[in-house]
Protein backbone atom coordinates (compact mmCIF):
# COMPACT_ATOMS: atom_id res chain seq x y z
CA UNK A 1 0.00 0.00 0.00
CA UNK A 2 0.84 3.96 -0.60
CA UNK A 3 -0.02 7.25 0.40
CA UNK A 4 -1.25 9.51 -2.40
CA UNK A 5 -0.71 13.74 -1.33
CA UNK A 6 -4.13 13.70 0.53
CA UNK A 7 -2.31 11.09 3.04
CA UNK A 8 -5.03 8.64 1.59
CA UNK A 9 -3.88 4.89 1.15
CA UNK A 10 -3.61 3.38 -2.27
CA UNK A 11 -3.09 0.08 -3.92
CA UNK A 12 0.20 -0.03 -5.52
CA UNK A 13 -0.14 -3.07 -8.69
CA UNK A 14 3.28 -4.50 -9.10
CA UNK A 15 3.66 -5.74 -13.09
CA UNK A 16 6.00 -8.42 -13.32
CA UNK A 17 7.59 -8.91 -16.60
CA UNK A 18 8.88 -12.85 -17.42
CA UNK A 19 11.31 -14.07 -20.18
CA UNK A 20 10.08 -16.56 -22.84
CA UNK A 21 11.27 -19.45 -20.43
CA UNK A 22 9.47 -18.81 -17.41
CA UNK A 23 6.14 -18.91 -15.79
CA UNK A 24 4.19 -18.01 -12.41
CA UNK A 25 3.11 -21.02 -10.27
CA UNK A 26 -0.35 -20.89 -10.00
CA UNK A 27 0.31 -22.37 -6.61
CA UNK A 28 2.62 -20.25 -4.96
CA UNK A 29 2.76 -17.19 -7.40
CA UNK A 30 6.54 -17.70 -7.62
CA UNK A 31 8.68 -17.22 -10.94
CA UNK A 32 9.79 -20.31 -12.27
CA UNK A 33 11.62 -21.83 -15.27
CA UNK A 34 9.23 -22.89 -17.76
CA UNK A 35 11.36 -26.24 -18.43
CA UNK A 36 11.43 -29.68 -17.44
CA UNK A 37 8.60 -31.23 -15.28
CA UNK A 38 7.40 -27.49 -14.26
CA UNK A 39 4.99 -26.95 -16.89
CA UNK A 40 3.78 -30.80 -16.44
CA UNK A 41 3.42 -29.99 -12.50
CA UNK A 42 1.50 -26.35 -13.73
CA UNK A 43 -0.79 -28.74 -15.42
CA UNK A 44 -1.63 -30.99 -12.28
CA UNK A 45 -2.48 -28.10 -10.25
CA UNK A 46 -5.07 -26.88 -12.93
CA UNK A 47 -6.29 -29.99 -13.08
CA UNK A 48 -6.70 -31.20 -9.01
CA UNK A 49 -8.42 -27.19 -9.16
CA UNK A 50 -10.63 -27.27 -11.14
CA UNK A 51 -11.41 -30.76 -12.32
CA UNK A 52 -11.22 -32.47 -8.98
CA UNK A 53 -12.55 -29.44 -6.91
CA UNK A 54 -9.54 -29.51 -4.52
CA UNK A 55 -8.65 -25.76 -2.62
CA UNK A 56 -5.52 -24.53 -3.48
CA UNK A 57 -5.25 -23.59 0.18
CA UNK A 58 -5.15 -27.08 0.37
CA UNK A 59 -2.11 -28.11 -2.05
CA UNK A 60 1.07 -27.76 -0.89
CA UNK A 61 4.52 -28.34 -4.01
CA UNK A 62 7.93 -29.58 -2.81
CA UNK A 63 6.35 -30.81 0.44
CA UNK A 64 8.66 -33.37 2.44
CA UNK A 65 7.29 -35.95 3.88
CA UNK A 66 8.57 -37.57 7.50
CA UNK A 67 8.39 -41.15 8.04
CA UNK A 68 9.41 -44.28 10.28
CA UNK A 69 11.50 -46.82 8.34
CA UNK A 70 9.19 -50.06 8.54
CA UNK A 71 11.78 -52.38 9.10
CA UNK A 72 14.68 -50.33 10.79
CA UNK A 73 12.52 -47.87 12.64
CA UNK A 74 14.99 -45.04 11.68
CA UNK A 75 13.37 -41.72 11.20
CA UNK A 76 13.52 -40.61 7.19
CA UNK A 77 12.48 -37.85 4.61
CA UNK A 78 11.08 -37.91 1.10
CA UNK A 79 10.28 -35.03 -1.17
CA UNK A 80 6.83 -35.28 -2.99
CA UNK A 81 6.13 -32.88 -6.16
CA UNK A 82 2.41 -32.15 -4.91
CA UNK A 83 0.40 -33.29 -2.17
CA UNK A 84 -3.22 -32.09 -1.23
CA UNK A 85 -4.45 -32.47 2.34
CA UNK A 86 -7.56 -32.68 4.15
CA UNK A 87 -9.80 -29.31 3.60
CA UNK A 88 -9.09 -27.03 6.12
CA UNK A 89 -6.97 -29.30 8.21
CA UNK A 90 -2.99 -28.38 8.95
CA UNK A 91 -0.35 -28.94 6.35
CA UNK A 92 1.17 -31.81 8.19
CA UNK A 93 2.29 -35.42 6.79
CA UNK A 94 -0.53 -37.21 8.78
CA UNK A 95 -3.19 -34.70 7.15
CA UNK A 96 -2.52 -35.93 3.49
CA UNK A 97 -5.16 -36.98 1.32
CA UNK A 98 -3.39 -37.13 -2.35
CA UNK A 99 0.31 -37.60 -2.95
CA UNK A 100 1.16 -36.53 -6.61
CA UNK A 101 4.58 -37.43 -8.29
CA UNK A 102 5.93 -35.42 -11.48
CA UNK A 103 8.55 -36.18 -13.73
CA UNK A 104 9.90 -34.87 -16.96
CA UNK A 105 8.38 -36.56 -20.21
CA UNK A 106 11.50 -38.25 -20.59
CA UNK A 107 11.18 -40.40 -17.72
CA UNK A 108 9.14 -43.69 -18.10
CA UNK A 109 7.04 -45.22 -15.65
CA UNK A 110 9.30 -48.30 -15.09
CA UNK A 111 12.22 -46.06 -14.85
CA UNK A 112 14.65 -47.77 -11.79
CA UNK A 113 15.18 -44.49 -9.70
CA UNK A 114 12.01 -42.17 -11.06
CA UNK A 115 9.86 -44.70 -12.00
CA UNK A 116 5.90 -45.21 -10.29
CA UNK A 117 7.39 -48.03 -8.24
CA UNK A 118 10.25 -46.24 -6.77
CA UNK A 119 8.40 -43.08 -5.90
CA UNK A 120 4.75 -43.23 -6.04
CA UNK A 121 4.19 -46.39 -3.94
CA UNK A 122 7.06 -45.77 -2.16
CA UNK A 123 5.49 -42.87 -1.11
CA UNK A 124 1.88 -44.43 -0.35
CA UNK A 125 3.58 -46.86 1.81
CA UNK A 126 5.37 -43.87 4.08
CA UNK A 127 2.05 -41.93 4.52
CA UNK A 128 -0.17 -44.25 6.73
CA UNK A 129 -3.82 -42.42 6.19
CA UNK A 130 -3.02 -41.58 2.59
CA UNK A 131 -5.28 -44.32 0.22
CA UNK A 132 -4.51 -42.38 -3.54
CA UNK A 133 -1.81 -41.31 -5.40
CA UNK A 134 -0.90 -40.08 -9.24
CA UNK A 135 2.36 -40.46 -11.19
CA UNK A 136 2.77 -38.15 -14.17
CA UNK A 137 5.25 -37.80 -17.06
CA UNK A 138 2.79 -34.90 -18.44
CA UNK A 139 2.18 -37.96 -21.62
CA UNK A 140 1.00 -40.71 -18.83
CA UNK A 141 -1.31 -40.48 -15.76
CA UNK A 142 -0.78 -43.80 -13.83
CA UNK A 143 -3.21 -43.94 -11.08
CA UNK A 144 -3.05 -45.66 -7.55
CA UNK A 145 -4.86 -47.03 -4.50
CA UNK A 146 -3.42 -48.10 -1.10
CA UNK A 147 -5.23 -50.78 0.42
CA UNK A 148 -4.64 -52.89 3.60
CA UNK A 149 -5.64 -57.36 3.35
CA UNK A 150 -6.89 -59.55 5.90
CA UNK A 151 -2.82 -60.09 6.98
CA UNK A 152 -2.10 -56.54 7.56
CA UNK A 153 -0.48 -56.61 4.40
CA UNK A 154 -0.23 -53.21 2.20
CA UNK A 155 -0.87 -53.16 -1.35
CA UNK A 156 -1.34 -50.67 -4.48
CA UNK A 157 -3.63 -51.22 -7.02
CA UNK A 158 -3.69 -49.53 -10.46
CA UNK A 159 -7.08 -47.65 -11.02
CA UNK A 160 -8.38 -45.43 -13.89
CA UNK A 161 -8.88 -42.53 -12.08
CA UNK A 162 -9.09 -41.33 -8.19
CA UNK A 163 -11.84 -39.46 -6.48
CA UNK A 164 -12.39 -35.92 -6.50
CA UNK A 165 -13.21 -33.58 -3.14
CA UNK A 166 -15.82 -34.97 -1.17
CA UNK A 167 -16.39 -38.03 -3.55
CA UNK A 168 -15.54 -41.33 -2.22
CA UNK A 169 -14.17 -44.10 -3.73
CA UNK A 170 -17.37 -46.13 -3.51
CA UNK A 171 -19.35 -43.65 -5.08
CA UNK A 172 -16.83 -43.13 -8.17
CA UNK A 173 -17.37 -46.75 -8.44
CA UNK A 174 -21.00 -47.48 -7.89
CA UNK A 175 -22.53 -44.20 -10.08
CA UNK A 176 -19.91 -44.86 -13.16
CA UNK A 177 -22.73 -44.57 -15.55
CA UNK A 178 -24.44 -41.87 -13.88
CA UNK A 179 -21.76 -39.30 -12.82
CA UNK A 180 -21.11 -36.49 -15.04
CA UNK A 181 -17.99 -35.98 -16.66
CA UNK A 182 -15.58 -33.78 -15.89
CA UNK A 183 -14.89 -29.99 -18.08
CA UNK A 184 -11.15 -30.09 -19.01
CA UNK A 185 -8.91 -27.23 -17.36
CA UNK A 186 -6.11 -25.56 -18.83
CA UNK A 187 -4.57 -28.33 -21.59
CA UNK A 188 -6.06 -31.16 -20.20
CA UNK A 189 -7.76 -32.18 -23.79
CA UNK A 190 -4.80 -32.04 -25.68
CA UNK A 191 -2.91 -34.18 -23.56
CA UNK A 192 -5.71 -36.57 -23.21
CA UNK A 193 -6.32 -36.64 -26.80
CA UNK A 194 -2.26 -37.18 -27.58
CA UNK A 195 -2.07 -39.39 -24.83
CA UNK A 196 -4.33 -41.81 -26.51
CA UNK A 197 -3.03 -41.44 -29.64
CA UNK A 198 0.42 -41.75 -28.80
CA UNK A 199 -0.76 -45.20 -27.26
CA UNK A 200 -2.66 -46.32 -30.20
CA UNK A 201 0.35 -45.55 -32.32
CA UNK A 202 3.26 -47.39 -29.91
CA UNK A 203 1.04 -50.10 -28.80
CA UNK A 204 -1.86 -51.21 -31.12
CA UNK A 205 0.52 -51.81 -34.39
CA UNK A 206 -2.15 -48.95 -36.33
CA UNK A 207 0.43 -46.15 -37.36
CA UNK A 208 -1.15 -45.64 -40.26
CA UNK A 209 -5.00 -45.91 -38.82
CA UNK A 210 -4.10 -44.54 -34.97
CA UNK A 211 -6.31 -40.86 -35.83
CA UNK A 212 -9.29 -42.72 -37.39
CA UNK A 213 -9.24 -45.61 -34.77
CA UNK A 214 -8.93 -42.41 -31.84
CA UNK A 215 -11.57 -40.40 -33.78
CA UNK A 216 -14.37 -43.74 -33.38
CA UNK A 217 -14.01 -43.40 -29.89
CA UNK A 218 -13.85 -39.62 -29.92
CA UNK A 219 -17.45 -39.81 -31.68
CA UNK A 220 -18.74 -42.73 -29.54
CA UNK A 221 -18.75 -40.20 -26.75
CA UNK A 222 -19.93 -37.38 -28.22
CA UNK A 223 -22.43 -39.88 -29.32
CA UNK A 224 -23.25 -40.64 -25.82
CA UNK A 225 -23.33 -37.15 -24.41
CA UNK A 226 -25.77 -35.69 -27.01
CA UNK A 227 -28.11 -38.83 -25.69
CA UNK A 228 -28.66 -36.48 -22.72
CA UNK A 229 -30.35 -33.98 -25.03
CA UNK A 230 -32.69 -37.00 -26.75
CA UNK A 231 -35.83 -37.64 -25.29
CA UNK A 232 -35.92 -41.09 -23.43
CA UNK A 233 -38.24 -43.77 -25.55
CA UNK A 234 -38.85 -45.92 -22.18
CA UNK A 235 -38.94 -42.67 -20.14
CA UNK A 236 -35.68 -43.67 -17.83
CA UNK A 237 -33.60 -40.87 -17.04
CA UNK A 238 -30.16 -40.59 -18.87
CA UNK A 239 -27.21 -43.06 -18.29
CA UNK A 240 -23.99 -42.62 -19.45
CA UNK A 241 -22.83 -45.66 -21.85
CA UNK A 242 -19.35 -44.29 -22.78
CA UNK A 243 -17.70 -44.98 -18.95
CA UNK A 244 -14.92 -46.90 -17.60
CA UNK A 245 -15.25 -48.56 -13.99
CA UNK A 246 -12.14 -47.69 -11.57
CA UNK A 247 -11.26 -50.97 -11.39
CA UNK A 248 -12.49 -52.47 -14.77
CA UNK A 249 -9.48 -52.87 -16.40
CA UNK A 250 -8.11 -54.65 -13.96
CA UNK A 251 -9.93 -57.90 -15.13
CA UNK A 252 -10.28 -59.87 -18.37
CA UNK A 253 -14.17 -59.98 -17.70
CA UNK A 254 -14.44 -56.44 -17.26
CA UNK A 255 -12.00 -55.21 -20.79
CA UNK A 256 -14.64 -57.16 -22.55
CA UNK A 257 -17.53 -56.17 -20.64
CA UNK A 258 -16.01 -52.41 -21.83
CA UNK A 259 -15.67 -53.29 -25.38
CA UNK A 260 -18.86 -54.77 -25.81
CA UNK A 261 -19.89 -51.65 -24.38
CA UNK A 262 -18.23 -49.34 -26.74
CA UNK A 263 -19.02 -50.99 -29.58
CA UNK A 264 -22.62 -51.24 -29.08
CA UNK A 265 -22.54 -47.49 -29.37
CA UNK A 266 -20.33 -46.94 -32.15
CA UNK A 267 -22.94 -49.39 -34.48
CA UNK A 268 -26.18 -47.09 -33.02
CA UNK A 269 -24.01 -43.59 -33.98
CA UNK A 270 -23.56 -44.87 -37.62
CA UNK A 271 -26.90 -44.91 -38.33
CA UNK A 272 -27.79 -41.71 -36.64
CA UNK A 273 -28.79 -39.60 -38.85
CA UNK A 274 -26.30 -36.56 -37.64
CA UNK A 275 -23.55 -39.09 -37.30
CA UNK A 276 -24.50 -41.06 -41.13
CA UNK A 277 -22.91 -38.58 -43.39
CA UNK A 278 -19.30 -38.43 -41.45
CA UNK A 279 -19.24 -42.52 -42.11
CA UNK A 280 -19.51 -44.50 -44.86
CA UNK A 281 -21.04 -47.34 -42.28
CA UNK A 282 -18.52 -49.95 -42.80
CA UNK A 283 -16.05 -49.23 -40.05
CA UNK A 284 -14.95 -50.68 -37.35
CA UNK A 285 -13.25 -50.64 -33.79
CA UNK A 286 -10.21 -52.33 -34.64
CA UNK A 287 -8.48 -51.88 -31.28
CA UNK A 288 -7.47 -54.78 -28.78
CA UNK A 289 -10.18 -55.02 -25.73
CA UNK A 290 -7.00 -53.58 -23.45
CA UNK A 291 -6.56 -50.37 -26.01
CA UNK A 292 -9.66 -49.55 -26.35
CA UNK A 293 -10.61 -49.90 -22.16
CA UNK A 294 -7.82 -47.33 -21.74
CA UNK A 295 -8.54 -44.92 -24.68
CA UNK A 296 -12.14 -45.25 -23.59
CA UNK A 297 -10.72 -44.64 -19.70
CA UNK A 298 -9.01 -41.32 -21.00
CA UNK A 299 -12.11 -39.93 -22.77
CA UNK A 300 -14.47 -40.73 -20.24
CA UNK A 301 -13.25 -38.54 -18.04
CA UNK A 302 -13.85 -35.51 -19.57
CA UNK A 303 -17.58 -33.77 -20.96
CA UNK A 304 -16.78 -32.68 -24.79
CA UNK A 305 -20.06 -30.95 -24.53
CA UNK A 306 -19.67 -28.90 -21.97
CA UNK A 307 -16.00 -27.71 -23.03
CA UNK A 308 -15.35 -24.58 -24.90
CA UNK A 309 -14.63 -24.59 -28.86
CA UNK A 310 -11.04 -23.31 -28.24
CA UNK A 311 -10.52 -26.21 -25.82
CA UNK A 312 -12.05 -29.17 -28.23
CA UNK A 313 -10.42 -27.13 -31.28
CA UNK A 314 -6.97 -27.24 -30.18
CA UNK A 315 -6.79 -30.19 -29.03
CA UNK A 316 -8.66 -31.62 -32.44
CA UNK A 317 -6.25 -29.95 -34.47
CA UNK A 318 -3.26 -30.55 -32.46
CA UNK A 319 -3.65 -34.51 -33.04
CA UNK A 320 -5.03 -33.70 -37.00
CA UNK A 321 -2.12 -31.12 -37.42
CA UNK A 322 0.40 -33.95 -36.59
CA UNK A 323 -1.26 -36.59 -38.54
CA UNK A 324 -2.42 -34.95 -41.46
CA UNK A 325 -1.47 -31.67 -42.09
CA UNK A 326 1.81 -30.82 -42.31
CA UNK A 327 2.90 -33.55 -44.64
CA UNK A 328 1.60 -31.03 -47.67
CA UNK A 329 3.04 -28.40 -46.38
CA UNK A 330 -0.44 -27.27 -44.56
CA UNK A 331 -0.39 -26.08 -40.74
CA UNK A 332 -3.67 -24.90 -39.04
CA UNK A 333 -4.40 -21.33 -38.03
CA UNK A 334 -4.19 -20.35 -34.74
CA UNK A 335 -6.97 -20.23 -32.40
CA UNK A 336 -6.84 -16.57 -31.03
CA UNK A 337 -6.41 -15.10 -35.16
CA UNK A 338 -9.13 -17.35 -36.01
CA UNK A 339 -11.03 -15.82 -33.31
CA UNK A 340 -10.28 -12.14 -34.27
CA UNK A 341 -11.44 -12.60 -37.53
CA UNK A 342 -13.98 -14.31 -36.48
CA UNK A 343 -15.16 -11.00 -34.72
CA UNK A 344 -14.10 -8.95 -36.88
CA UNK A 345 -16.62 -9.99 -39.32
CA UNK A 346 -19.36 -11.04 -37.02
CA UNK A 347 -21.25 -13.44 -38.52
CA UNK A 348 -24.72 -14.17 -38.15
CA UNK A 349 -27.48 -16.43 -39.08
CA UNK A 350 -28.56 -14.80 -42.37
CA UNK A 351 -24.52 -14.73 -43.72
CA UNK A 352 -23.56 -17.66 -45.91
CA UNK A 353 -19.83 -18.57 -45.24
CA UNK A 354 -17.41 -20.41 -46.49
CA UNK A 355 -13.70 -21.34 -46.12
CA UNK A 356 -12.29 -22.46 -50.10
CA UNK A 357 -9.47 -24.34 -47.59
CA UNK A 358 -10.93 -25.73 -44.80
CA UNK A 359 -8.42 -28.43 -43.47
CA UNK A 360 -9.55 -29.58 -40.13
CA UNK A 361 -12.53 -27.03 -40.24
CA UNK A 362 -10.77 -24.26 -37.36
CA UNK A 363 -12.71 -21.32 -39.11
CA UNK A 364 -16.15 -22.95 -39.71
CA UNK A 365 -16.00 -24.08 -36.07
CA UNK A 366 -15.44 -20.67 -34.66
CA UNK A 367 -18.12 -19.33 -37.06
CA UNK A 368 -20.35 -21.90 -35.90
CA UNK A 369 -19.81 -21.21 -32.10
CA UNK A 370 -20.21 -17.41 -32.88
CA UNK A 371 -23.54 -17.80 -34.56
CA UNK A 372 -24.36 -20.49 -32.06
CA UNK A 373 -23.91 -17.93 -28.43
CA UNK A 374 -25.99 -15.27 -30.66
CA UNK A 375 -29.01 -17.48 -31.35
CA UNK A 376 -28.90 -18.58 -27.72
CA UNK A 377 -28.81 -15.38 -26.57
CA UNK A 378 -31.86 -14.00 -29.01
CA UNK A 379 -33.77 -17.20 -27.96
CA UNK A 380 -33.10 -16.28 -24.14
CA UNK A 381 -32.68 -12.34 -24.09
CA UNK A 382 -33.72 -12.50 -19.86
CA UNK A 383 -30.82 -14.82 -19.28
CA UNK A 384 -27.23 -13.71 -19.05
CA UNK A 385 -23.76 -15.44 -17.83
CA UNK A 386 -24.16 -19.10 -16.62
CA UNK A 387 -27.37 -18.97 -16.93
CA UNK A 388 -27.29 -18.31 -20.91
CA UNK A 389 -24.51 -20.69 -21.08
CA UNK A 390 -26.58 -23.43 -19.44
CA UNK A 391 -28.77 -22.95 -22.72
CA UNK A 392 -26.20 -23.26 -25.46
CA UNK A 393 -26.77 -27.13 -25.61
CA UNK A 394 -29.93 -27.28 -25.46
CA UNK A 395 -32.04 -29.44 -27.82
CA UNK A 396 -34.05 -25.80 -28.57
CA UNK A 397 -30.81 -24.28 -29.55
CA UNK A 398 -29.27 -27.01 -30.95
CA UNK A 399 -31.86 -28.02 -33.36
CA UNK A 400 -32.04 -23.99 -34.72
CA UNK A 401 -27.82 -24.23 -35.08
CA UNK A 402 -28.12 -27.09 -37.09
CA UNK A 403 -31.14 -25.57 -39.19
CA UNK A 404 -28.52 -22.62 -40.05
CA UNK A 405 -25.35 -24.78 -40.12
CA UNK A 406 -26.91 -26.84 -42.82
CA UNK A 407 -28.09 -24.11 -44.74
CA UNK A 408 -25.21 -21.19 -44.67
CA UNK A 409 -22.00 -22.88 -43.92
CA UNK A 410 -19.91 -24.07 -46.50
CA UNK A 411 -15.82 -25.68 -47.25
CA UNK A 412 -13.72 -27.15 -49.68
CA UNK A 413 -10.82 -28.97 -49.25
CA UNK A 414 -8.56 -30.82 -51.98
CA UNK A 415 -7.77 -33.69 -49.56
CA UNK A 416 -9.95 -35.88 -48.94
CA UNK A 417 -9.06 -37.36 -45.82
CA UNK A 418 -9.76 -33.24 -44.39
CA UNK A 419 -12.74 -33.72 -45.60
CA UNK A 420 -13.30 -36.38 -43.29
CA UNK A 421 -11.73 -34.63 -40.47
CA UNK A 422 -13.28 -31.06 -40.72
CA UNK A 423 -16.46 -32.88 -40.81
CA UNK A 424 -15.90 -34.56 -37.44
CA UNK A 425 -14.76 -31.20 -35.86
CA UNK A 426 -17.80 -29.93 -37.48
CA UNK A 427 -19.89 -32.33 -35.40
CA UNK A 428 -17.71 -32.18 -32.53
CA UNK A 429 -18.23 -28.39 -32.57
CA UNK A 430 -22.21 -28.87 -32.37
CA UNK A 431 -23.12 -30.53 -35.67
CA UNK A 432 -23.35 -28.70 -39.54
CA UNK A 433 -21.12 -30.79 -41.47
CA UNK A 434 -22.56 -31.58 -44.46
CA UNK A 435 -21.49 -28.95 -46.71
CA UNK A 436 -17.99 -30.05 -46.65
CA UNK A 437 -16.99 -30.77 -49.99
CA UNK A 438 -13.52 -32.19 -51.39
CA UNK A 439 -13.02 -29.75 -54.05
CA UNK A 440 -9.75 -28.07 -55.47
CA UNK A 441 -10.95 -24.35 -54.88
CA UNK A 442 -8.14 -22.87 -57.37
CA UNK A 443 -9.74 -25.18 -60.17
CA UNK A 444 -13.59 -24.84 -59.24
CA UNK A 445 -15.78 -24.45 -61.16
CA UNK A 446 -14.09 -26.95 -63.65
CA UNK A 447 -12.25 -29.99 -62.01
CA UNK A 448 -12.37 -33.87 -62.20
CA UNK A 449 -14.59 -34.11 -58.84
CA UNK A 450 -17.62 -34.00 -61.00
CA UNK A 451 -19.73 -35.75 -58.29
CA UNK A 452 -18.72 -33.64 -55.57
CA UNK A 453 -19.20 -30.60 -57.85
CA UNK A 454 -22.94 -31.77 -58.37
CA UNK A 455 -23.33 -32.26 -54.79
CA UNK A 456 -22.52 -28.25 -53.93
CA UNK A 457 -24.66 -27.32 -56.61
CA UNK A 458 -27.90 -28.94 -55.08
CA UNK A 459 -26.70 -27.19 -51.76
CA UNK A 460 -26.39 -24.13 -52.86
CA UNK A 461 -29.25 -24.35 -54.76
CA UNK A 462 -31.15 -25.38 -50.62
CA UNK A 463 -29.21 -22.76 -49.27
CA UNK A 464 -30.53 -19.96 -51.61
CA UNK A 465 -33.89 -21.60 -51.99
CA UNK A 466 -34.33 -21.60 -48.06
CA UNK A 467 -32.14 -18.40 -47.09
CA UNK A 468 -32.93 -14.80 -46.85
CA UNK A 469 -31.67 -13.61 -50.25
CA UNK A 470 -34.32 -16.52 -51.82
CA UNK A 471 -35.72 -13.65 -54.03
CA UNK A 472 -32.23 -12.36 -55.46
CA UNK A 473 -31.87 -13.38 -59.13
CA UNK A 474 -28.29 -15.55 -58.60
CA UNK A 475 -27.18 -17.54 -61.34
CA UNK A 476 -27.92 -21.05 -59.23
CA UNK A 477 -25.50 -22.88 -62.05
CA UNK A 478 -22.32 -23.06 -59.57
CA UNK A 479 -21.61 -21.09 -56.16
CA UNK A 480 -19.64 -17.83 -57.35
CA UNK A 481 -20.30 -14.68 -56.04
CA UNK A 482 -22.81 -16.70 -53.57
CA UNK A 483 -21.15 -16.38 -50.52
CA UNK A 484 -21.18 -13.36 -47.80
CA UNK A 485 -18.24 -13.95 -45.74
CA UNK A 486 -15.31 -15.82 -46.77
CA UNK A 487 -12.45 -17.10 -44.20
CA UNK A 488 -9.26 -18.74 -45.51
CA UNK A 489 -5.69 -19.47 -44.88
CA UNK A 490 -4.73 -21.47 -48.09
CA UNK A 491 -1.55 -23.63 -47.78
CA UNK A 492 1.93 -21.88 -48.86
CA UNK A 493 4.37 -24.64 -47.92
CA UNK A 494 7.11 -25.26 -50.39
CA UNK A 495 5.74 -28.53 -50.88
CA UNK A 496 2.46 -27.25 -52.31
CA UNK A 497 2.06 -27.03 -56.24
CA UNK A 498 -0.27 -25.66 -58.67
CA UNK A 499 -0.75 -27.24 -61.84
CA UNK A 500 0.40 -24.88 -64.73
CA UNK A 501 -3.05 -25.58 -66.57
CA UNK A 502 -4.95 -24.37 -63.17
CA UNK A 503 -2.78 -21.29 -62.60
CA UNK A 504 -2.34 -19.60 -66.06
CA UNK A 505 -5.96 -18.58 -65.26
CA UNK A 506 -4.96 -16.43 -62.77
CA UNK A 507 -2.67 -12.97 -63.41
CA UNK A 508 -0.43 -14.04 -60.31
CA UNK A 509 -0.79 -17.98 -60.45
CA UNK A 510 2.73 -18.23 -62.10
CA UNK A 511 6.03 -17.26 -64.01
CA UNK A 512 5.23 -15.26 -67.09
CA UNK A 513 7.43 -15.52 -69.62
CA UNK A 514 8.51 -12.77 -72.21
CA UNK A 515 7.64 -12.97 -76.07
CA UNK A 516 8.43 -11.27 -79.24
Amino acid sequence: MAKNEDNIETETIEEIVLNDNQLICMLTDQIKTAKGKEPILQTLIAMLNEEYGFDMADMERDFTISYSDNETGNAKRMKVDLVVFEAGKPHDTDCIIRICVVQDEKTKEKDAKKGVEATLERALEAVEQCEFGVWTNGEVFHFMQKSIDEWNNEHCLDISDFPGEGQTMEELEKWSDKTKSRKPANDSLVRTFKRCHDYIYGNEGMKKTAFWELLNLIFCKIYDEKRRFMPSEDGKSYRRHFWVGVKEQNTEQGLKEISARIKKIFEELKSDPLFSEVFDGNEEIRLSDRGLAFVAGELAKYSFLDATVDVKGTAYETIVSNTLKQEAGQFFTPRNIIKCMVQILDPDENMRTLDIATGSGGFLVMVLDYVRHKIAASMYPELSGLYLEEKYNTKEVNDRVKDYAERMIFGFDFDPDLKKAARMNMVMAGDGHANIFNINSLDYPQGAKTDEIAKLKQAIQRSIANSYDKNFPFDTEDALGKFDLIFTNPPFGAKVEVEFEISKRYELGHNWQKDT
